[in-house]
Parts: C-alpha cells; sequence; structure tokens
C-alpha cells in the first residue's frame, strides 16, 4: 500500500510538521510506503494559468502536475496536513487542489454533475488552528473548514475521507500536543488496507 502525503506548511518547527513526522513513522510501521509531497520544499507552483487551462481542456496537464497526478494515482491513501490561516488551506495547498484534481483526472461531468474518478481511495485530512473547537463552533468555522476540502473537494472526487483538526494548538500542554500525535498515529493505523495486500 502506498501514501501520498501532500505537506503545505513552510519549515520544519510546526506542530503540523510533527504531524508530518508522526504520519510517516506510522505509514511505515503499518506497511504503508509513504511518499511525502512538500509543497514549499519542492516549489510547487500553485497559479492555475493559462497553460494549466488550455491543457486541461484537452484532457492533458503541465509536467509538474503530471508527476503529481502519477503519485496520486499510485496511492491508495492520500494524506494532507496543513495549518488553516483565513479559514482556508495555505494558497500553496488551494493552488495544489485546483491545478491536480482537475476535470478529466479527478472528476467528470455526469447528467446530475460531478463525478469522482478517484473512488476507492481513502484520504486522512489533518488541520490545526489557533482558535479552540468551541469558538470555531459558535462561528460555524469548524463547517467552513470541513465543507471546503473534505466535502466540497477530496468526497466529491471519490475518496473516503477521515478528517481531524487540532484546536488551540499554540495554546494547549505540551502532554495534550502528544496526545494529538497519537491520535495521527492510531487514525494511520485505522486505514484499510487493500485486498491481496
Amino acid at each position: 500500500m502506498k501514501a501520498c502525503i501532500v505537506f503545505a506548511h513552510e519549515g520544519n518547527t510546526s506542530f503540523a510538521h510533527q504531524i508530518l513526522q508522526r504520519v510517516v513513522t506510522a505509514c511505515e510501521a503499518a506497511g504503508i510506503r509513504p511518499v511525502v509531497r512538500d509543497l514549499y520544499r519542492i516549489g510547487f507552483q500553485p497559479v492555475f494559468d493559462g497553460e494549466d487551462m488550455r491543457l486541461a481542456s484537452q484532457g492533458r496537464a503541465q509536467a509538474d502536475v503530471e508527476e503529481e497526478q502519477v503519485l496520486v494515482t499510485d496511492a491508495d491513501l492520500l494524506v494532507m496536513i496543513y495549518p488553516v490561516w483565513w479559514w482556508s488551506p495555505p494558497a500553496i495547498l488551494k493552488g495544489y487542489l485546483d491545478r491536480v484534481f482537475t476535470d478529466g483526472f479527478a472528476f467528470r461531468y455526469g447528467d446530475d454533475g460531478p463525478v469522482g474518478m478517484l473512488s476507492g481511495k481513502q484520504a486522512l485530512v489533518f488541520t490545526t488552528t489557533r482558535q479552540s473547537e468551541q469558538e470555531m463552533r459558535a462561528d460555524g468555522f469548524d463547517e467552513v473548514i470541513r465543507k471546503q476540502i473534505v466535502d466540497g473537494t477530496l468526497k466529491q472526487i471519490g475518496y473516503d475521507v477521515t478528517y481531524r483538526n487540532f484546536a488551540a494548538v499554540p495554546y494547549v500542554s505540551e502532554a495534550e500536543r502528544a496526545a494529538m500525535l497519537d491520535e495521527v498515529e492510531a487514525l494511520v493505523r485505522r486505514i484499510r488496507q487493500p485486498v491481496g495486500v
């Protein structure tokens, strides 16, 4: 089993980076081969430009996008790890979604709207926020985050998604952060292995 891990946080000192490290370790322990796509480190170009539009209309993509699409196709598990900024993913991750999960690759249009083409795959989405769960719920932002990436993107293109936000990360104790990382590991270990693996 393979995992494509898409990481969208600059540097290596954040709690998101600790999540990444725990995901990689947990994948390896579970016999899942991880491939990490650190979008900042690889210098991913996030702007869906005119050339992307032209090629997508022909069912093609630029070379950097084709590389990502091969990794996504080969992976049984997609893992996304990112901080929430302004109630959205970082622009580099939004651009990754725009450029990689295109019409003809991730979905097609049927009579009743979009039809996912990545069915049978699993996804784990881990986000971090400064706000507490109570603050997010009171303002409805817990649903904004879920609807954008989980429901509005990944589920729509066919993924079976497990989502977990870790709230108030800068303000919780070291013990609470350690428990969060243990939860990350537990969620990775619960991933269903494909039949015959």
